[in-house]
């Protein structure tokens, strides 16, 4: 029998206590937001490099917060590109790591995917965040492209939607990336959705459990004769909006610099000269108020989604002159979020309306659908209507949408 001599992990006592001080440092109490503005830092050199700052996108701020909620069990957010998606499961990450500690299951598109994004942009934050960077503990078995484990004893899995995946595993906290961009993620192995899969995950954690979902709604509209039950539902479509509607379905808000009435930002309400030439139309672009018809411009868009002057209300919630909010939204242990392009950080209003344009003349030109159904969920955040259904809609079914 041959012998293999091991190299010790540790050479000292010291050194041996040294690598379980994390697991005996109190936790700092910081709520998700609070640790990333304390200790994310950013470097994309051709875009920002500085501190994370929760000014940049203060439509994350309750998000990520309500991500350590005990009165939520999951969390849905729906939103377009360029908003900042990938960066609350960072965050998220970052604050479990230093401030709360729990294993992590973070699931991809494909297996292909989840390498991509284990090298590239989560190295990243890793790299370049250092409170968050030095946790980890080295050595292959440790730190590699789908495991990784850190000195506090938590572990983070980067893991792919299959059934085998998505059996088997005792975790507290659960992130889908990309949710509607999975296939089959309505039925996974023909033993249900992707989420709730995800979510019997954490049962054995009750109140302390979390499993979020992300993504722009690329599930097209089943039913374009459907007529709203609540201000706040969503268009019938299976995917990541049928998992809003199973949520307490908020919507972002902005009150009028002009009259100081809330209304919700969307692609709907920009206003814009009818031209052949396209970006001049584009760069043209108002956001109109509904109520007095203010036109809002674009380097307006920062003091419109202010702190003070934006919020997130939840079905039936009115959000009155004075500040306070009203109503009686529903019950549930969902908290879910959609925002709609206007209102995205990293986009602008003329481009939202310039892709739009230009999708619409290739749609009249060639009745290619594809350009135009891209633009309408990746750029406004909005499902889309394929145009055989959406022909079929009465003018009265329209209407009746309308006084909904």
């Amino acid at each position: 029998m041959t012998f293999r001599y091991k190299k010790p992990e540790f050479r000292s006592l010291e050194a041996m206590v040294a690598s379980v001080a994390d697991m005996l440092q109190p936790a700092e109490r910081l709520t998700v937001s609070e640790a990333a503005a304390k200790y994310r830092y950013i470097n994309n050199p051709h875009a920002y490099t500085g501190k994370w700052l929760n000014e940049k996108t203060p439509y994350l701020v309750e998000v990520m917060d309500t991500m350590t909620s005990l009165e939520y069990q999951g969390i849905v957010f729906v939103g377009p590109a360029r908003v900042g998606k990938s960066d609350l499961f960072y965050n998220w990450l970052l604050h479990s790591t230093i401030c709360d500690p729990g294993d992590m299951i973070f699931y991809a598109m494909t297996r292909e995917v989840a390498r991509d994004i284990s090298q590239g942009d989560l190295a990243k934050v890793f790299r370049h965040s250092k409170k968050l960077g030095e946790k980890l503990v080295a050595g292959r078995n440790n730190d590699n492209v789908y495991d990784k484990r850190f000195r506090n004893g938590m572990r983070l899995l980067m893991r792919w939607p299959t059934i085998t995946e998505l059996s088997g595993k005792t975790l507290p906290r659960v992130w889908f990336a990309d949710y509607d961009r999975v296939e089959d993620a309505d039925d996974i192995g023909k033993e249900g959705p992707m989420f709730d899969l995800g979510m019997k995950r954490t049962t054995t954690f009750k109140r302390f459990a979390m499993t979020v979902a992300e993504s722009s709604p690329g599930r097209p509209v089943e039913n374009a004769k459907y007529v709203l039950t609540s201000p706040h539902e969503a268009p019938p479509a299976k995917g990541i909006l049928g998992l809003y509607n199973r949520g307490d379905r908020r919507r972002r808000y902005w009150r009028c610099l002009q009259c100081r009435q809330p209304f919700e930002p969307d692609f709907d309400l920009f206003n814009f000269p009818d031209s052949n030439d396209h970006w001049e139309a584009a760069e043209m672009v108002t956001l109109r108020c509904p109520h007095c018809g203010y036109d809002h411009t674009p380097d307006m868009k920062r003091d419109l989604d202010a702190n003070d002057n934006a919020r997130w209300l939840k079905d039936f919630e009115i959000w009155e002159p004075d500040g306070s909010v009203s109503g009686r939204p529903p019950k549930t242990n969902i908290a879910s979020f959609w925002l709609k392009g206007p209102a995205a950080g990293f986009q602008t209003w003329p481009s939202i309306v310039f892709n739009y344009l230009q999708a619409k003349a290739a749609y009249e030109a060639t009745g290619d659908e594809g350009p135009l159904k891209k633009t309408i969920t990746t750029d406004q955040g909005k499902p889309y209507i394929p145009k055989v259904l959406e022909s079929g809609r009465s003018p009265d079914m329209l209407m009746e949408q309308a006084r909904n």
